[in-house]
């Protein structure tokens, strides 16, 4: 199976997304999977202008000269796309969206009708699945779901069968490796079985996910930990000479 991993998280390597990325992706490559990652934070994809050029005057081809047609020819091989991406005031990145929105010259002008409702057909095929991959700082599963539902939304307009998600709340208590060792051991390696299950099954079992997404440590000690540092980085700024 080749998968293509889109990261719209802007620190890229060094996010924490990345940090739940990779023991995910090694148990994915551990079944065979191959597995193309892009990180939208080192391309040139400009916004979607509306303008429709991609529709007709130019069909599939967008007005942009970026990164994109590049980027879409990578998707158009893959069989599954995995977007990665932190959530932001309850949903995806700007990354992430403008990367979305660019995949317009996928779908042909024309309107189908499907057990829903009018759609748009498919100029191109389109990776069959979707997955999302997504961390948040607040503890709490509840805070996806914005995200999930557009998730589900993005892969109906293209065809694809959304088939899951793996989601770390609260995701700064990883960090606490020293206090809590085993609990943070415990939801790196359900992580890593995640992407075994996802690459063999096409689809990541409840328990998984749910020791995925388990609780590090208390509301409480998550509050403690993240307004001390706050506390520290604003003296920090205060200190520094202007």
């Amino acid at each position: 199976m080749k998968v293509i991993v889109i990261n719209g998280a802007p620190r890229m390597e060094t996010g924490n997304t990345q940090a739940i990325l990779n023991p995910f992706l090694v148990g994915m490559r551990q079944e065979g999977t191959e597995v193309d990652v892009a990180m939208l934070g080192r391309m040139q994809i400009a916004r979607c202008l509306g303008c429709f050029t991609c529709y007709a005057v130019t069909p599939g081809e967008c007005v942009h000269d970026d990164d994109m047609p590049a980027l879409i020819e990578r998707v158009r091989k893959a069989d599954m796309m995995i977007l990665a991406t932190p959530v932001y005031i309850d949903g995806m990145t700007s990354l992430a969206k403008t990367f979305v929105d660019r995949l317009v010259p996928f779908v042909d002008p024309h309107f189908v009708k499907d057990e829903i409702g009018l759609i748009h057909p498919l100029r191109w095929n389109f990776p069959g699945k979707m997955f999302l991959v997504s961390v948040c700082g607040y503890p709490g599963i509840y805070n996806f779901g914005p995200l999930l539902l557009h998730m589900e939304r993005i892969a109906r307009n293209f065809h694809s069968e959304f088939c899951g998600a793996v989601l770390r709340p609260a995701v700064f208590s990883i960090l606490m490796g020293k206090k809590y060792p085993a609990r943070v051991k415990e939801v790196m390696d359900a992580l890593r079985t995640a992407g075994e299950e996802l690459a063999k099954a096409g689809r990541v079992s409840r328990a998984t996910l749910e020791a995925v997404s388990a609780d590090i440590c208390s509301s409480e000690d998550l509050m403690a930990m993240a307004n001390a540092y706050w506390d520290k980085e604003l003296q920090r700024a205060e200190d520094e000479p202007a």
